[in-house]
C-alpha cells in the first residue's frame, strides 16, 4: 500500500457503473468547495455530483439553506472556477446532511495558587481523603466556572 488515503471516487468506481463513478466530484473539488463555501455552509450542503454541463449537484438540508445557496450560488461558482473547476451553476437537491456539531466550549480558567490554597484550607477539617479530593474537585470546578467570562 502507498499510505495515501483512498478517495471515495476510487473506492466506489469498482462498484458503480462507469458513467456514475465518473460524475463523482474529485477530492480536490470537495476541498475547493469547503474553502469557497465556508464552514457553516459545508455542514449543511454537500456536493454529490459534477455533471457534464458544469452543474454541480449539491445536497442541501432545509429550505433556509437552499435559499441561502440559491442567493450565493453565482459567487460560489466563480470561486470554484478560480480554483480551476468548470462549475457553471449549482443544482440544489433536498437531502439530509449531518447535523452541525456544537462548538466546543472554551476551557475554564485555572485557579491561582492563592485560590488553590483557599480550597485546601476550607477542606482541612474533612478527614476522609477520598471525600476531601472529591470536595476539592467540586469546589475548584465551581470557582473556575465563576471566573469564566460570560458565565
Amino acid at each position: 500500500m502507498s499510505g495515501e488515503p483512498t478517495s471515495i471516487k476510487d473506492l466506489l468506481s469498482g462498484m458503480l457503473p462507469g458513467q456514475v463513478a465518473a460524475r463523482l466530484p474529485p477530492p480536490e473539488l470537495l476541498a475547493a468547495w469547503r474553502e469557497a463555501a465556508g464552514q457553516a455552509i459545508t455542514r449543511r450542503a454537500l456536493p454529490v455530483c459534477l455533471e457534464r454541463d458544469g452543474s454541480l449537484v449539491v445536497a442541501v438540508s432545509g429550505a433556509a439553506w437552499n435559499q441561502e445557496l440559491s442567493l450565493i450560488g453565482p459567487e460560489l461558482c466563480a470561486k470554484l472556477k478560480q480554483a480551476g473547476f468548470q462549475v457553471e451553476r449549482l443544482k440544489l437537491v433536498s437531502a439530509s446532511t449531518p447535523a452541525p456539531q456544537p462548538k466546543p466550549e472554551a476551557p475554564l480558567p485555572e485557579l491561582s495558587p492563592s485560590e488553590e490554597k483557599e480550597v485546601a484550607a476550607s477542606l482541612q477539617r474533612v478527614t476522609d481523603p477520598q471525600l476531601r479530593r472529591a470536595l476539592a474537585g467540586a469546589l475548584s470546578a465551581l470557582l473556575r466556572a465563576r471566573k469564566a467570562p460570560g458565565r
